[in-house]
């Protein structure tokens, strides 16, 4: 008698989370028990664990399965699955359908163990198949819909769903009687489904930072680069102990969290599709959900500064604003333009050129501003200029650009300060002060030279310091400019050589 003879297998099992009924390792017991008792042999076993049957991403071992079925590498004659939504539970059936078509046209069936029809393909095991597929997405969608309604019930309960909580605060679990709190760290879950978490002050220090930087952000004006530059020269560092960056700035000064507002379903990504915003009016607010580390007040000052800083405004818009400050004011300065709802005057400034243009562009009556005063101004936005031009040009020319301080780079390994510098009249005849040795020392001076009216940009030098080793500061003039024509260039592109 002639013995049945022994067919290779392999198991596919997989499992969403960790506490579901079906574990894949329940699921693998069942499929070899199935295995033996219809004479297969177990050849090969592929997981996903914790991985969401909606879609084939970051299913690994689904994508190994399939890939060596249609690549022909397969030595095995089945695929022996749970049941259908262990397969997927694909929100369009004909993808689930699809995989399983792909292993059949290769010659491998795919059996679904556990369910009460034999996958032949009869029409009843066809129609059985499509009715369970069916079922399996719409549990998925049921299940979706349930929790995003339990979401917004807890957090009209004050509770947060989800995400981290950000510098300066920490998320605190209350167990379902509110008797045991306990302070979350980073990466730490709570303990039980029926636990809750809210938001407390995290370390006074942090505390005391995120107050700084709305500070900084409202009362001094300074921009989010700024803040980011000031907290990393005290060496502070983020919630993840990395260097602070303007997007963290403007992540603490945008988050309504931060005045004690918790705010739920800003966007929408359900089933794995993709994340689309959703209208303010769909949001879901609670005011005064726990202590703010900041006051409404101070926060909406903040929101009002950065809203003014991000419009553009029009010429005629900046100057109709000076007039308006006129009518109300009786006259106009700088501190009055600062502390309206205008751009500062910084930007009138830059944008006419001095603040002096400003107001006899609007017909306006402002102050005696002195020379220096308006050269001070225009060499400071100068400055801030030709260090935006400086990493700009080292990008592409792929240098390696290194901040080391406010206004000193290290490039390609070379420490580099750029310097610009007014010209004077405190020797009789036009000179600037160039200053080659200071503190922290530096093997190249970028030295930008105004022209004599201190309007605009006339030269730019790469002064080598070991050149000058016996002098702390440089006084070219009009007279011994000449010096200094080897080290000139044209411009910043042609420093970094990409004229």
């Amino acid at each position: 008698m002639a013995l049945p003879s022994i067919r290779g297998a392999a198991l596919y099992v997989r499992a969403s989370t960790e506490h579901q009924n079906y574990s894949t390792d329940h699921q693998e017991s069942a499929l070899r028990e199935y295995a033996a008792q219809h004479d297969f042999k177990v050849v090969a076993v592929y997981r996903d664990e914790g991985r969401s049957g909606l879609t084939l991403d970051g299913r690994n071992g689904l994508l190994r399965l399939l890939e060596e079925v249609q690549s022909g590498q397969a030595d095995y004659a089945a695929v022996l699955v749970y049941d259908v939504s262990r397969w997927g539970r694909f929100q369009d059936v004909d993808e689930s359908a699809y995989y399983e078509y792909a292993c059949r046209r290769a010659g491998i069936m795919v059996s679904y163990c556990a369910e009460p029809f034999t996958n032949d393909g009869s029409p009843l095991a066809t129609l059985l198949k499509g009715l369970k597929r069916a079922m399996a997405a719409e549990y998925s969608r049921e299940l979706s819909a349930k929790v995003f309604r339990a979401q917004c019930r807890l957090t009209a309960a004050g509770f947060k769903q989800g995400g981290s909580a950000g510098y300066g605060l920490r998320r605190q679990c209350l167990s379902a009687d509110g008797r045991t709190p306990r302070t979350l760290e980073i990466g730490e879950r709570k303990s039980l489904p029926t636990d809750r978490v809210g938001f407390v002050h995290g370390p006074l220090e942090e505390v005391a930072v995120v107050r700084r930087i709305f500070d900084m952000c409202t009362n001094k004006q300074m921009p989010d680069t700024r803040i980011a530059d000031a907290l990393n020269a005290e060496r502070l560092t983020n919630q993840y102990g990395r260097a602070w960056s303007a997007h963290n700035v403007k992540a603490i000064l945008t988050n309504e969290k931060y005045a004690g507002t918790l705010i739920f379903n800003r966007s929408t990504q359900r089933l794995r599709s993709s994340r689309r915003p959703n209208d303010p009016h769909k949001w879901i607010r609670v005011e005064n959900a726990f202590q703010g580390i900041v006051s409404k007040e101070m926060f909406s000052r903040t929101r009002q500064v950065r809203l003014r800083r991000g419009k553009h405004w029009t010429d005629d818009e900046m100057l109709d604003g000076l007039r308006e400050i006129l009518v109300e004011h009786g006259k106009v300065s700088a501190d009055l333009i600062d502390k309206s709802d205008l751009p500062s005057a910084k930007s009138y400034a830059l944008r006419f050129r001095s603040l002096v243009a400003a107001y006899e562009a609007a017909g306006v009556s402002g102050p005696s501003l002195s020379r220096a005063t308006i050269t001070r101004y225009r060499l400071r936005c100068v400055t801030k200029d030709m260090a935006i031009e400086l990493e700009r040009c080292a990008r592409h020319a792929n240098a390696q650009l290194e901040k080391v301080t406010a206004r000193t780079y290290r490039v390609n390994g070379v420490t580099v300060r750029l310097l610009c510098t007014r010209c004077r009249y405190e020797r009789s005849h036009p000179c600037w002060k160039v200053t080659v040795r200071h503190a922290p020392a530096v093997d190249f001076v970028l030295w930008v030279r105004m022209n004599h009216a201190n309007e605009e940009v006339a030269q730019i030098y790469l002064l080598p310091v070991q050149d000058f080793p016996e002098h702390q500061y440089l006084w070219p003039s009009t007279r011994t400019l000449p010096n200094y024509q080897q080290f000139a260039h044209a411009s910043m592109a042609h420093v970094f050589g990409l004229n």
